[in-house]
This record gives C-alpha cells, sequence and structure tokens, in this order.
C-alpha cells in the first residue's frame, strides 16, 4: 500500500486495498459482531412490545423512551431498515466466505491431480511404509475395495476417499442462507391475523395484526363446528380446542380438524393455530312479544325504533347485573339500564315498543392465530441441508493414499486432515501381512 501526494504537497492517507475489503468481508470477526447485533436484536423485539399503539406504549415507558423506540424502530424490530441491512451483511459474509473455498477446493484439487507429495518423508514420520514390488497387485485390491483410483503418473496412483467432507461447510453455509432467505420472504410476504368464532360461526378473512391492514383474505372459508374448554379443579384452563371445519372458494368442504394448543391445522399455505378462547355474552329480550338475541354493541331493529346494547355490567349499584341500552329518541340519543334481577327495571318502553330482558347468557368463543409464510418451504430445505452437512462434516472425512512404484520397492503413504488417529490405523492394517 502506498501513499499519495496531494496538490499542496501533503501527504494523503493511503487508499485501501480490493484484497484488505475483500478479507475483510469474509472475516470471522464480521460474522461474530454480526451475529451479536442480530441477536441483541432479537431480544430487544421478545423484550419490547411489537406492532402497539402509542397509547400502549406511553402507558409501559416513558415518553422519552418512547419517542426513542419509535426513532430506531425497536416497536416493529424484525421489519426496520437495520435489521434488513445485518442480515444482508451476514449473507454478504457467508456468500463471500463460500465462494472463498470452492475456489480454494478447485485449486487443491487441481494441484493434487498433478502433484505427488514427499512420501518418503510421510513414511519415515510414521504416515505410511514400504513393502517389496511383489505386494503391488495386493495393495491395489486392498484399495480397491473402498478407494477411487486416479493415476496421477506412470509411477504415482492416487487413492481417495470420503472427498465429500471437504464440501460439508459449504452445504451448512447454503443451508444457513435458504434458513435467511426463507426467513426474509416471511417478513416481506408472509401474514399473520387472528379469527374469533362462536360454535357454528364461520369467516373468510382474518383480522390483522399488521398495521396498515385491516383484514387478511384466506381463500377459503372457516367454520368453527363446535368449541370445548375443560378445567382443572381450582379453576385452571385444562385444555381447550376447536373443531374446525374448512371449505373451499366452491363451498365444498376440503378438510376438517382438531386445532388444539400446539397441535395447528394446515390448509392452503396457511397455518390456524389455537391461540385463546373467551366468553362474550348475549343478552335475550322480547321485543313486542317477538324474542331476539343480541351481543354487545347489536342492534335489534324488532319494534318501532331499533336500539343497541351498548354496555354490561355484572353489578350494576349492587342491584346484580344489568345492560345499557341507547336508543334515539327523536333526534337525540339516550339510554337507560335493564336489570336482570329487577323485576321492575326488567322491562322499558322504548318509542313505543315494550322491551323485556329475558335473560343474560354466556356463550364460548375460541380466538385462532392464522399466519401465512410462504417462505416455510424454504426454511424446512434449509434445515434438510443442515443436517445434511453437519453429518458430511462430523461423520465422514477425507482421505488420500499415494501409492508409488520406485521399481524395487513401493511406498505407500498418505495423510487425513481430519480423525488422524484413525487414518493411521487404516494404514496399519493395509499393510498386514504384506512380505
Amino acid at each position: 500500500m502506498t501513499a499519495t501526494r496531494s496538490n499542496n504537497g501533503k501527504e494523503s492517507e493511503p487508499a485501501a486495498r480490493p484484497g484488505s475489503i475483500f478479507r475483510f468481508l469474509t472475516s470471522v470477526r464480521l460474522a461474530i459482531v454480526v451475529l451479536s447485533l442480530i441477536a441483541a436484536t432479537s431480544v430487544l423485539g421478545s423484550v419490547i412490545k411489537q406492532g402497539g399503539t402509542e397509547e400502549e406504549y406511553l402507558a409501559l415507558y416513558p415518553e422519552k423512551t418512547y419517542h426513542f423506540i419509535k426513532l430506531v424502530g425497536l416497536d416493529d424490530a424484525y421489519h426496520s431498515p437495520w435489521f434488513y441491512f445485518l442480515l444482508g451483511v451476514f449473507a454478504l459474509n457467508l456468500v463471500l466466505c463460500t465462494l472463498q473455498r470452492i475456489r480454494r477446493l478447485a485449486r487443491e484439487k487441481g494441484a493434487g491431480k498433478k502433484s505427488v507429495p514427499d512420501v518418503k518423508a510421510l513414511a519415515a514420520g510414521g504416515s505410511g511404509f514400504t513393502v517389496p514390488a511383489g505386494s503391488r497387485e495386493e495393495i491395489f485390491r486392498r484399495l480397491g475395495g473402498s478407494y477411487r483410483k486416479k493415476p496421477i503418473s506412470d509411477t504415482a496412483i492416487l487413492y481417495e476417499k470420503g472427498s465429500l467432507s471437504r464440501y460439508g461447510v459449504i452445504v451448512i453455509h447454503t443451508s444457513v442462507l435458504l434458513i435467511l432467505l426463507g426467513g426474509l420472504m416471511g417478513l416481506l410476504g408472509g401474514q399473520k391475523g387472528f379469527i374469533v368464532l362462536h360454535a357454528g360461526e364461520e369467516t373468510n378473512s382474518a383480522m390483522s395484526r399488521s398495521r396498515g391492514q385491516r383484514a387478511i383474505p384466506l381463500g377459503f372459508t372457516v367454520r368453527c363446528k363446535d368449541f370445548r374448554v375443560s378445567f382443572y379443579p381450582g379453576g385452571e384452563p385444562k385444555e381447550y380446542a376447536s373443531d374446525i371445519e374448512i371449505a373451499d372458494a366452491a363451498g365444498k368442504v376440503a378438510k376438517e380438524g382438531r386445532i388444539r394448543v400446539n397441535e395447528p391445522l394446515s390448509y392452503g399455505g396457511v397455518r390456524l393455530y389455537q391461540s385463546t378462547y373467551g366468553m362474550s355474552n348475549l343478552f335475550t329480550f322480547v321485543v313486542d312479544g317477538k324474542r331476539i338475541v343480541l351481543g354487545e354493541q347489536e342492534v335489534a331493529s324488532a319494534g318501532k325504533a331499533p336500539f343497541m346494547v351498548a354496555r354490561y355490567a355484572a353489578e350494576v349499584h349492587n342491584f346484580g347485573p344489568g345492560v345499557m341500552v341507547a336508543y334515539m329518541d327523536g333526534q337525540e340519543p339516550k339510554t337507560i339500564w335493564f336489570l336482570s334481577k329487577v323485576e321492575k327495571m326488567k322491562t322499558h318502553m322504548i318509542e313505543g315498543s315494550t322491551v323485556t330482558l329475558e335473560k343474560i347468557d354466556g356463550k364460548y368463543y375460541t380466538g385462532l392465530e392464522v399466519a401465512r409464510d410462504p417462505g416455510v418451504p424454504v426454511v424446512l430445505t434449509g434445515f434438510g441441508l443442515m443436517l445434511l452437512g453437519l453429518y458430511i462434516t462430523f461423520f465422514t472425512f477425507h482421505r488420500r493414499i499415494y501409492v508409488v512404484d520406485e521399481g524395487d520397492r513401493i511406498i505407500v503413504a498418505g495423510a487425513a486432515p481430519r480423525n488422524k488417529e484413525g487414518f493411521l490405523e487404516e494404514l496399519k492394517k493395509l499393510a498386514e501381512g504384506l512380505a
């Protein structure tokens, strides 16, 4: 690296060579730093609520902390530009390291076909042996069973086994890249939402958990056939499960199944998870002799004037459970309480119609998480490749044995980068019985 002189006569700083930049991008130090930052981001993304509203954050943190979280994107860490940047740098590091290793292997492979190491030195160091020339055919026979024969010259032959082990790291690098690609596909193209259904209800969309998107079309219809929940004697939920029926776009039932916690149901690239459950109140009214059932915020059109269930309270001034009903008196909005345990407060007149609260019931509903992730097949392929790469790396090892004919004797010697003890034992067995 040389310094350059500027117009004013002063020496400027030397320019960085391309080789130094390449070494930096392929360095283990860079990989460790980037992985540490990605891990730190994952921890922060788990600790800090993701995708919350301003009110939720201000309820948890001081205003300055909230503004900092918003500024650096920690409220949506996995979709922030700097998180994508970290993933990109790590992927670049892996790609360049992989290309560098492939180039090195190609260079070693080409050199191995043309040159023969100092077999005498290898034999003297314990990694080989010398036998009379008459043992040539027997050596060839013993090695030919499991080694691949590669003639180098008229007097030298290379026997090689386990060369696949040199590619184990490349397979692992490729698997990590595939996992990163699948994760990125999920971040950019994936959708997450939730569905709330009572038994007998159905829907063809889910409410999105992402900001700026209200509903997620599913492309099929989900129907809750039944929902069951059981409890321990102390009142804690023991098990809750949903019996689900899925109908395709034509309305034909395509799949049925029971969804439990940690037992999702998959269809059309969408996975349905049992997330939660709850109970919603149902209110039975009799309006001018006609019985209707309403939920909270639902409007009744029976009678001379519509009314809406505005609010439910389990206790109204020590008179028991009650329902607040809202209606319009001409142009003026009004509200009135119906109390289920007070006979005089169970019936009221609303714009000329007699309205009676007959009963209040509770009905369980199921809460299902919905996830569509186009990157799942890519991630699964990556994990499969990783298992293959780990097997290649740890359960296979490369061995090379050179057989050199020196006329009156045969020198057999070789080397193994790993499991040298096992390789020396193999050479020992190869030499047994040779005169």
